[in-house]
């Protein structure tokens, strides 16, 4: 296979990612450092190295659904005092390949997936992917129904284009909302009730795709099982 898709796949990041490391000269096939990015390995036969540390593809990868609590930012870095998700992964004794995919604000709640394939994390977190996210909104007043086309039809438009048109579904009161969307942009679901006057006051995301997040308690992980990944992956093949 190509070596930026080896390298993906060992959880070295995206495959963007992984290119910069080998045009920074720091990846070595058979102790020969590489930069020609068409450079192709055999996982079997080949030993690569960055950075001087052997590098392996995993045995067995895994998928696991994690409840990120409130007031954590989705790095494994804090930033500005924040708790980080680095404790929680110690906690749960996962490998240092393992990543999250994708982000929610640390002023949002739920479902954020993990993995150490790099391949699937690219691909989720691809914009042209389309998967649908699924989030419980509370507003800070009701939501008037004459404004609910405003939002589901597209025609928000913010950072100079349209968003793409999604689905809200009530709850118990017009307070209370389901959104389904497939796009993430960056604090999107805040911005675009704030065009219509209202303030997102909780948001937690329950589904990624048919992955949902359950009763899973918030700081704990999951391991998917083999049929939710194959699903996650069965939804991403047919795009």
């Amino acid at each position: 296979m190509r070596l930026n898709r080896f390298l993906a796949r060992a959880g070295l990041g995206s495959r963007r990612a992984v290119e910069d490391l080998v045009r920074a000269g720091r990846v070595a096939v058979g102790g020969e450092t590489v930069t020609d990015l068409g450079r192709r390995v055999d996982p079997r036969r080949d030993p690569v190295s960055v950075d001087g540390r052997p590098v392996t593809l995993p045995d067995d990868l895994r998928v696991y659904a994690f409840h990120k609590p409130l007031d954590v930012v989705s790095t494994l870095r804090s930033q500005g005092g924040q708790p980080s998700l680095l404790p929680y992964r110690l906690s749960a004794d996962l490998p240092e390949r393992f990543v999250p995919i994708g982000r929610l604000d640390a002023d949002s709640t739920g479902l954020l997936l993990w993995t150490d394939d790099g391949e699937l994390n690219q691909a989720l977190c691809r914009p042209s992917s389309g998967i649908w996210k699924s989030y419980e909104v509370t507003l800070d007043k009701g939501l008037p129904l004459a404004r609910l086309p405003e939002l589901t039809d597209g025609r928000i438009v913010l950072d100079g284009r349209p968003v793409r048109p999604c689905r809200l579904e009530p709850g118990r009161d017009t307070r209370r909302w389901t959104m389904e969307l497939h796009e993430g942009r960056k604090r999107q679901i805040r911005r675009m009730f704030k065009t219509v006057g209202l303030r997102v006051t909780g948001l937690h995301r329950v589904a990624v795709g048919p992955v949902r997040l359950g009763k899973l308690r918030p700081g704990d992980f999951r391991r998917l099982t083999p049929p939710e990944v194959q699903a996650l992956r069965d939804v991403l093949d047919r795009r």
